[in-house]
């Protein structure tokens, strides 16, 4: 593959926060209006008609979000306050923007790691202007403690919680269909369970429940050897759990439909992320079976950081192919490696934790851009 890039600069942030949810609204609005202006001056520019979105009143609106994410009414309320509008002019309530995004994930139980941990892998691939750039430690009075990364900024892509349950997603590889079922992006899912959740029944249970708009899998696991992916296709879905007495170990998925009622959506995919994403898939499972039962932390570290398809590293954020970031998350010892941007380019940082202290830390990222067509795959004949 070539080694000609454009080398991409970013800032990712980790904010630390606490206090009620009000106050932790009004800390992000602050944030948001001291870093960057112009996101601020957008997230407050929405004009929300609860009735292009099949409710009668904003009020209507309001209660759905509270009725699936406990606690986010009065976060909202605070960023509102703290940007000085309306809820109703946020973006936040905005309808669910449906963005067929990548990434891989993976959770390995603790009867086949070193060390008797429970880990969960995962990178995150898509455009290099289309994320916030934002990891998020949030202790929330009457909440649960979680630490994870942030979309449209209450959301969260994936998170760890003080329970030792974490929730990681990637997309459904559809890219031939919209979604017609109203509900819940991935974000606001994944920011509920960590909100509300303690173990993966708990979190099986909530997805289940919920409405949820889109093509996604998502990922849990927990610090007691459970585990379980859920594959969504516009409002159906199916469900594959395992714990310490399954003869399965691990679990994973990239970006096509792989359990039983779900695979008939692969003809739904790109051609190429069909291709892209069974490649991975065949890594994942070929790496972790050839390092049970004492799979580690590093073996994990070694396929998140190489470039695919030796590993899971992508490189075409042009093509929204290209690794934001990736997390390997310990769920017994609750802590957080992380890498910012491609670990090809950029070192892994120390562990985080959920008691790191209040305040704003900034790490700079190189992102090595190139056309996806120099891909081995790359054929759109």
């Amino acid at each position: 593959m070539s080694e000609k890039y454009n080398l991409i600069k970013k800032d990712f942030q980790h904010i630390i926060l606490e206090g009620t949810a009000y106050e932790v609204g009004q800390q992000q609005a602050e944030i948001l209006k001291r870093q960057n202006p112009e996101a601020a001056k957008w997230f407050a520019s929405a004009d929300i008609d609860p009735s292009k979105m099949g409710f009668d009143s904003f009020e209507e609106l309001q209660a759905f979000y509270e009725e699936y994410c406990p606690g986010i009414t009065d976060e909202i309320l605070g960023f509102a306050d703290g940007l000085g509008v309306k809820p109703d002019q946020l973006q936040l309530y905005s309808p669910p923007i449906y963005q067929p995004g990548n990434c891989s994930q993976l959770a390995v139980l603790s009867s086949v790691t070193n060390n008797k941990h429970v880990y969960v892998g995962r990178s995150y691939e898509y455009h290099h202007n289309e994320n916030d750039f934002r990891l998020c430690t949030l202790r929330i009075k009457g909440k649960i403690k979680h630490i994870g990364f942030t979309e449209f900024l209450l959301g969260r892509d994936d998170g760890m919680n003080e329970h030792g349950l974490c929730v990681t997603f990637s997309g459904g590889g559809t890219f031939k269909k919209q979604p017609t079922k109203k509900g819940f992006n991935f974000f606001l899912v994944t920011r509920a369970i960590l909100d509300n959740c303690k173990t993966v029944a708990e979190s099986v249970e909530h997805l289940k429940k919920t409405p949820i708009s889109g093509f996604w899998n998502f990922l849990v696991t927990d610090k007691n050897n459970s585990a379980a992916l859920m594959q969504f296709f516009d409002g159906e879905y199916d469900v594959r759990q395992i714990d310490k007495n399954s003869n399965e170990q691990w679990l994973f998925s990239t970006n096509h439909y792989v359990l039983p009622s779900m695979v008939q959506y692969q003809k739904y995919a790109g051609d190429w992320i069909l291709k892209n994403s069974k490649k991975r898939f065949e890594l994942i499972d070929s790496t972790l079976s050839h390092a049970a039962p004492n799979i580690s932390k590093e073996d994990i570290k070694n396929l998140l950081s190489k470039e695919i398809y030796d590993g899971l590293c992508g490189h075409y954020y042009t093509d929204y192919f290209g690794t934001l970031f990736s997390i390997i998350y310990d769920l017994t010892d609750l802590k957080a490696d992380i890498c910012f941007g491609a670990p090809t380019h950029n070192d892994w940082q120390k562990p985080f934790s959920l008691n790191d202290p209040v305040g704003v830390n900034h790490f700079s990222a190189i992102l090595p851009d190139k056309s996806i067509k120099l891909d081995q795959l790359w054929d759109t004949s």
